[in-house]
């Protein structure tokens, strides 16, 4: 959703038509959005998706073409004009956690306030590392001899120490085992929320920017294709490439019959169902319906019902999830209690499904 007026400052964070270019080449082109103050934001995207290009161009590490970077308010970043990044008040947290070795766990946690010239309180730093599970005894170690997990939980107190007004988290899961991975991300999920800290945090991984994102942006080829509630992402994805995202999805070429109130009625065969649309879609032509597994309801005896050939099933989350093959060739998923092949009665659970303009996803996306 992009912004369009001066920089408010109920906005932690607010970009607008940024373009960023590395040796002559568009890395960021025409992101814009805006971040609540004291949220919690993921972007998401694969390794080249200029993620790290957005934050470091944040940080003020990179100057941009084009565009405008707003930090509760204060505009920071301009083509004419662009704040010292030590003047922007903010935390960076990355994927190595990126402690000084020579300084001890305080050290490197009091070493923000001294840098801005700020009381160094060892006493609120041992209670910040002491909730960080820290315990005091540690904070006379060397980085090396603590985890990974308790290094990381270190970086992160030493962002945060200083009441920054955003901070900006690279990958910071990423180089973690599973089950430390899992026990850092309900730790931030609960930590920023209490501080009321707003934060941007870049990833590569669904799970973690759908369970830690308050909104979610989709980067993909420097453009951010949505910046959206993990709901909105997951249910009216912008296009395929951001409904494959989320999960399981069947992009199913139909046509479209008519339209209201963004509500399609399609053709898929003999048959015809009401799903809801997307904006641009138009009537009388070829468009995409996006099928989630849950959005069917397999073997069913009601009306309405249409008949697929379950090809597969493997055993997924306590239910089967057959593979489906319709009469005309295209595939797609759905659950079911029976783990049977062969022929099987579905229908479309009432306002399911997604349909978006065929030119949202190529040929070669859903062939």
């Amino acid at each position: 959703m992009p912004f369009k007026g001066p920089a408010q400052d109920h906005f932690g964070l607010q970009i607008e038509e940024l373009r960023v270019e590395l040796g002559g080449k568009v890395v960021l082109d025409d992101v814009s959005l805006c971040q609540e103050s004291g949220s919690y934001a993921c972007l998401l995207g694969e390794s080249g998706s200029g993620k790290s290009t957005l934050l470091a161009a944040i940080a003020g590490l990179l100057r941009s073409q084009k565009g405008t970077i707003s930090i509760c308010g204060q505009l920071v970043s301009s083509p004419k004009q662009s704040l010292a990044p030590e003047r922007r008040q903010l935390g960076m947290v990355f994927q190595d956690a990126a402690l000084w070795p020579h300084l001890s766990i305080l050290e490197n946690v009091l070493y923000p306030l001294k840098a801005r010239r700020l009381p160094r309180d060892r006493r609120q730093v041992l209670a910040l590392l002491e909730r960080m599970g820290i315990p005091p005894a540690a904070s006379k170690r060397k980085p090396h001899e603590l985890s990974g997990g308790q290094q990381q939980r270190v970086a992160i107190a030493r962002a945060i120490i200083a009441k920054p007004r955003i901070v900006l988290l690279d990958e910071p899961l990423s180089a973690l085992d599973h089950g430390v991975r899992e026990n850092l991300r309900e730790f931030l999920h609960s930590l920023f929320r209490e501080e009321g800290i707003t934060a941007l945090h870049v990833t590569h991984d669904p799970v973690e920017a759908f369970y830690l994102g308050q909104r979610v942006g989709v980067l993909h080829n420097g453009i951010l294709e949505q910046w959206d509630t993990p709901e909105r992402l997951y249910q009216q994805p912008a296009n395929l490439h951001v409904a494959r995202l989320g999960g399981s999805v069947r992009a199913i070429s139909i046509e479209v019959l008519s339209l209201q109130d963004n509500v399609a009625l399609v053709q898929w065969g003999n048959q015809r169902f009401l799903v809801p649309a997307a904006p641009g879609l138009q009537s009388a032509s070829r468009a995409i319906l996006l099928l989630r597994p849950d959005d069917l309801e397999i073997d069913t005896s009601d009306s309405g019902t249409a008949i697929a050939t379950a090809y597969h099933a493997y055993w997924h989350d306590g239910r089967y999830l057959l593979a489906l093959r319709s009469p005309d060739g295209q595939e797609f998923l759905g659950y079911s209690r029976k783990g049977s092949v062969g022929p099987r009665q579905w229908k479309l659970r009432p306002h399911q499904g997604w349909c978006i303009p065929q030119t949202t996803a190529t040929q070669k996306e859903f062939s």
